[in-house]
């Protein structure tokens, strides 16, 4: 954290909205064969710790850019989960069917009306709270961060339901220990 302050959560609508924003930007520089210029400045917002930039880029591993960026479902969920951890909750939210078991497995827990107490759980941040909680972990457990992203290979790496169950099997291993950071 820079200078001993949390990041901040960013708001669901406004998140979106800079995505959203971020997007129509990525689209007209591909249209206009500018895409090497607005990705590069993408990729340097998210060094800074933005997390809708990383939230974007995550977008486009997910399903590629003809000509200039390899689909990589592994870079995409890695990408994500850092937008997550971050704090952007309309990254938290795409991820929720991923986390749904982790969302369940800390409700059904035991101490989970100490959790909920300790952590001013509601209906409305549960889902917020606990994605980026999730992911938090999931970040040091993976070791995710922009460097190391930046370095992994450049692979067309498509959807194989053999990456998510890795991934999925990380979070089921890490559970026992978000348990008990919640408590």
């Amino acid at each position: 954290m820079r200078n001993g302050l949390r990041p901040k959560v960013i708001e669901y609508q406004e998140a979106f909205d800079k995505f959203v924003a971020g997007r129509k930007e990525i689209n007209t520089a591909i249209e206009q064969g500018k895409i090497g210029d607005v990705f590069d400045q993408l990729l340097e917002k998210a060094e800074k710790h933005d997390a809708v930039a990383m939230d974007i880029i995550a977008y486009y591993y997910k399903s590629g850019i003809v000509n200039y960026l390899k689909e990589n479902y592994i870079k995409y969920l890695y990408w994500e989960t850092l937008a997550c951890a971050k704090g952007n909750n309309f990254a938290i939210e795409k991820m929720q069917f991923i986390y749904n078991n982790a969302y369940e497995e800390i409700l059904d827990n035991e101490d989970f009306d100490v959790i909920a107490y300790l952590n001013n759980l509601t209906e409305e941040n549960f889902i917020y709270f606990l994605g980026k909680e999730i992911s938090k972990t999931l970040v040091k457990k993976l070791e995710i961060n922009v460097e190391n992203l930046r370095k992994m290979p450049e692979e067309f790496k498509p959807f194989r339901n053999e990456y998510l169950l890795e991934f999925k099997k990380v979070l089921n291993d890490a559970l026992p220990e978000i348990i008990e950071k919640l408590k």
